[in-house]
């Protein structure tokens, strides 16, 4: 396989329509000769090469936090073409990379990217996908540049895909996935890990209302308060409309005692575990908008397949209000809203796709936005964009968008991340969390630049790409 078009640095020059520079700073573990870079004239956005032999999942997937801070500087990690996770520490200032490397063994394929928790001892937490098999958790101390095995490593249980992974004001960590024994009845799996303490066995908090092959975009998140926050897709046969029909949606659940029992917001009966999909509210309303609905789901294997119709969601993010915030997609029609819950009002929603085309025009939204909060209340969130004739999984000009939103949920600034590329997708973007034991102002953001081998099915290759960190 041909390596993907090398990247120029004119491409970087202007970006169409706006006339900002695009600076790039040097990586240590790219350049080999690390360099101080000025601060860019501007505010204009910086840039870090971090690896140019990434997988073609390398910042992927959405539930799982790649990056942290510790003793001034960012780690981050990503998955390597070789299918190794890596991790570098970043000077935010220059991009120079002072430490970094490989962290766990040769995984199974590209499905087993790593994600990571920041401590209350300030201690970094990273837990080791698999895919459909345990997980591997390891520490770093925070007097040290090393990742050390936690016990004997092994997180969650059989038939797990997909970590996220949070810890709270107390020093638990929480850990969400996907159990899918057999590739097929996905259930959303709980377990956690008390401060000092070991895993608890998994929990199944609730299961797929459909019985193949599915995402579940099994994000969690802590708020301000301890309380946690579970987003997952839930995709609902719908046989008035064909036995082969499908609607995609979504649902929340929340959990005010440390993950013992869990509910719904606007219940106060906690549920009855596992829950079934169709005994859940879902986010976007009650009824099944036929916009949502797919007549014939199905498709040969590839990015285009309906399976990838099922990646309706962003991580969820909570304000210092306590309410939480998540992007809603609909990928048959390439839009996506952005949701906040206001109490008695329930999940309010701001439309996203006409502020998306103000500044791509032709474009729509695509899989797995990323969300988080700043320090001073904003929210943020990055969306991948392609044009319209191009809606698969890691479409050929995929292009990042970012979003900052007010506390009213209403749009207060749209840009492109960097031009897009006709030839290679710019995508799967993994946008720093907020944590608050370790609050940042403005985040940081990985991303991957290069070709999608092909999605479905295509889990071994060898693939390379580049891995980019957007430092302001």
């Amino acid at each position: 396989m041909t390596d993907p078009p090398r990247w120029h640095r004119r491409d970087f020059v202007k970006l169409a329509g706006w006339g900002l520079a695009w600076p790039l700073l040097p990586a240590a573990a790219v350049a080999g000769q690390p360099r101080r870079a000025s601060a860019p004239a501007g505010g204009a956005p910086r840039f870090a090469l971090l690896s140019k032999k990434g997988g073609d999942r390398a910042t992927a997937y959405v539930m799982s936090n790649k990056i942290a801070r510790r003793r001034g500087s960012l780690v981050c990690t990503w998955l390597q073409s070789n299918r190794q996770n890596h991790w570098a520490a970043v000077d935010p200032d220059t991009g120079n990379v002072s430490a970094g490397g490989p962290v766990g063994p040769v995984e199974r394929d590209n499905h087993c990217g790593a994600a990571l928790a920041t401590g209350v001892d300030g201690d970094l937490h990273l837990v080791i996908g698999a895919h459909h098999g345990p997980f591997m958790h390891y520490r770093m101390p925070s007097s040290a540049d090393r990742w050390e095995l936690v016990g004997d490593g092994r997180a969650g249980g059989p038939s797990a895909t997909y970590p996220s992974l949070v810890c709270d004001g107390k020093g638990t960590l929480h850990l969400t996935y996907r159990c899918e024994p057999g590739g097929h009845d996905a259930r959303l799996h709980y377990c956690r890990r008390p401060a000092g303490g070991a895993w608890s066995s998994p929990r199944v908090l609730a299961q797929s209302a459909v019985s193949e092959h599915s995402w579940l975009t099994n994000a969690i998140e802590v708020g301000p308060a301890g309380r946690l926050h579970v987003v997952m897709s839930n995709t609902l046969p719908v046989p008035d409309a064909g036995a082969h029909a499908r609607y995609y949606g979504a649902s929340h659940l929340c959990s005010d005692d440390s993950g013992q029992t869990w509910r719904q917001l606007g219940s106060d009966r906690p549920l009855d575990l596992p829950v079934h999909g169709t005994r859940l509210k879902r986010i976007e309303g009650d009824g099944l908008d036929p916009a949502r609905i797919e007549q014939h789901y199905g498709g040969k294997a590839g990015p285009r397949h309906s399976y990838y119709h099922k990646i309706l969601l962003s991580n969820p993010a909570v304000d210092e209000q306590g309410r939480p915030w998540v992007v809603v997609h609909n990928l048959l029609r390439g839009s996506a809203r952005l949701y906040r819950h206001e109490g008695s009002r329930g999940w309010l929603g701001t439309a996203l796709l006409d502020a998306v085309e103000s500044v791509l025009p032709g474009f729509r939204i695509r899989h797995c936005a990323q969300l988080t909060r700043h320090r001073d209340g904003a929210v943020e969130a990055v969306l991948m964009a392609s044009p319209e004739a191009k809606p698969g999984w890691g479409a050929e000009g995929t292009a990042l968008v970012r979003m900052v939103f007010g506390a009213d949920g209403q749009i207060r600034r749209t840009e492109p991340l960097r031009p897009a590329d006709p030839g290679l997708p710019q995508w799967l973007p993994s946008l720093e969390r907020f944590c608050p034991h370790a609050p940042v102002g403005r985040p940081a953001l990985l991303f991957t630049r290069g070709v999608n081998a092909g999605g479905y099915g295509q889990n071994r290759n060898s693939v390379c790409t580049e891995v980019w960190l957007r430092l302001s």
